[in-house]
């Protein structure tokens, strides 16, 4: 059977994951970025991808688009999202009109703060300028006649995004009352999950339109931050109430396809973080 061709544009943390991750499944796989860098095995496309694509050296079966803004800013994020899809629109029309569009986006598409469940059919009405964006990159890839799936992470983590270790570290801890909860899932599950979905697609199965990529394990902010203290053996001086949105992202639709999560929760992959970190400083 000929080989799936698998293009992955932005070749980031998470997109280089994808990709090497397509790799080592015998896929035949090309990256485009601005860099000069590509993981093992990827054929490199140097491309400014929100400018018009030079031609592809064959044409994809799937296309992840996986940006990442260069800062912030609404317009940092109108070019990686918007210019992005429009090119790679206007690219895929001419050589590959069916090949399958996983567009990375974020559950910040849903715009609940009051501790909601919240799954895909939940209504995307972000309250936050940058995620306006991407839903209306999301919007505009639904509009095309591509074939699309909208992947939604919720927050990442990992070697070398230590936000909330370095707050645990800081002694910061909100209120427990009223909870903000809190959704993560780790990179290299979210990583896995894309090609997951990938591999029912090429076996046959139905794929839906959207899926949130999240562990099993929504949490209070509370509750992760006290327990990675008492794991790292932190005081906790009480802090003012975060200014966050507060909702809890359902796994279940993810679930159903068989994915299996290797950190069920922020503390397995909390812990394995820390291992080695503490195995890199010893």
């Amino acid at each position: 059977m000929q080989k799936k061709t698998l293009l992955v544009v932005g070749l980031g943390d998470l997109g280089g994951r994808i990709a090497s991750l397509a790799v080592e499944q015998g896929l035949d796989v090309h990256g485009m970025r601005r860099g000069a860098q590509a993981p093992a095995g990827v054929q490199l496309i140097q491309q400014d991808a929100a400018s018009p694509w030079p031609d592809l050296p064959s044409p994809p079966d799937d296309v992840v688009l996986c940006l990442s803004p260069s800062d912030s800013s609404v317009a940092a994020y109108q070019l990686a999202y918007l210019e992005v899809a429009k090119q790679a629109a206007n690219a895929l029309k001419k050589i590959a009109p069916q090949a399958h569009v996983w567009l990375i986006s974020s559950t910040g598409v849903y715009g609940q703060s009051g501790g909601e469940w919240v799954d895909e059919t939940s209504e995307r009405k972000p309250t936050r300028e940058t995620a306006r964006v991407l839903l209306e990159a999301e919007n505009d890839w639904l509009a095309q006649s591509q074939p699309v799936t909208l992947l939604r992470p919720s927050g990442l983590y990992g070697p070398g995004r230590y936000f909330l270790l370095n707050q645990a570290r800081q002694g910061f801890l909100p209120p427990a009352d009223p909870p903000i909860y809190t959704n993560r899932i780790h990179i290299d599950d979210a990583a896995r999950a894309v090609m997951h979905l990938i591999n029912c697609r090429h076996r046959g199965d139905l794929i839906a339109t959207s899926y949130n990529l999240t562990d099993t394990c929504p949490a209070s902010l509370h509750e992760v931050l006290s327990w990675l203290q008492q794991t790292l053996g932190v005081e906790a001086k009480s802090s003012a109430p975060a200014q966050r949105d507060s909702k809890r992202i359902r796994h279940q639709r993810l679930k159903e396809t068989g994915f299996v999560w290797r950190y069920l929760d922020y503390r397995a992959g909390y812990t394995a973080m820390l291992s080695d970190i503490h195995q890199s400083t010893d």
